[in-house]
């Protein structure tokens, strides 16, 4: 019987499956490994320790969204919103065949309470040369580089608020997430803009109906 092709998506995906098979961590390297046929040696070559694979599986979300988006060819000519948009759609599409772990990661915990390696994707968005935050060519140079890096950190912020609106979104298809990503993105980009009240405004009816405190449409 051939041995079985270890590789870095190989183990990602055998932790993934340990977690909710298990509903738990695995303790050590060892136990892990062993619920997967595999060595440490092999596990070695790739992870230094347990919590650098989940670490990698977020970290692989965001680079790959990142890859695919480069890729298309109109996306150098779209607006910063569209290139937003663009950016959140493919990522969620990313993150579709995995949605169990990230129910698992996600449904239960508060956004200020998200886990440190899902955290440490900022810089992912934030350093990236594939820039799409606004600039606001009305303020004095030193204070657009400033309030352009604040945006982008905005922008990932954003975006954690999407997929936490999508984790807990149990409408068919995740219609209300793709509504969610259409007023929330007209909201970022219209701030410093005269539309700004008006897009804030659409956004709240929006959350007012979500909860059950409005009849009125959306």
């Amino acid at each position: 019987m051939a041995k079985k092709s270890v590789t870095k998506q190989s183990i990602q995906k055998g932790y993934q499956n340990y977690l909710l098979e298990e509903g738990k961590k695995p303790e050590t390297v060892r136990i892990f490994t062993k619920h997967q046929q595999i060595s440490d040696d092999e596990f070695y070559k790739y992870f230094g320790s347990l919590k650098n694979i989940e670490a990698s599986i977020w970290e692989g979300y965001f680079t790959k969204t990142l890859s695919v988006v480069q890729k298309d060819p109109d996306f150098e000519e779209m607006s910063g919103r569209e290139k937003h948009l663009s950016f959140l759609y493919t990522l969620l599409e990313v993150m579709k065949s995995d949605r169990s772990y990230i129910l698992y990661k996600l449904e239960n915990i508060k956004p200020h309470e998200l886990p440190n390696e899902l955290n440490q994707t900022r810089s992912i968005i934030t350093q990236s040369d594939i820039d799409w935050a606004k600039t606001f060519e009305f303020l004095p140079e030193k204070a657009q580089n400033i309030t352009h890096s604040a945006y982008k950190k905005m922008l990932w912020s954003h975006c954690m608020a999407v997929l936490m609106f999508w984790v807990k979104d149990d409408s068919g298809d995740a219609t209300d997430t793709d509504v969610f990503i259409e007023k929330s993105t007209r909201t970022a980009f219209d701030i410093g803009e005269l539309p700004a009240l008006d897009s804030i405004i659409d956004l709240s009816k929006f959350f007012l109906q979500k909860m059950g405190f409005s009849k009125a449409p959306a």
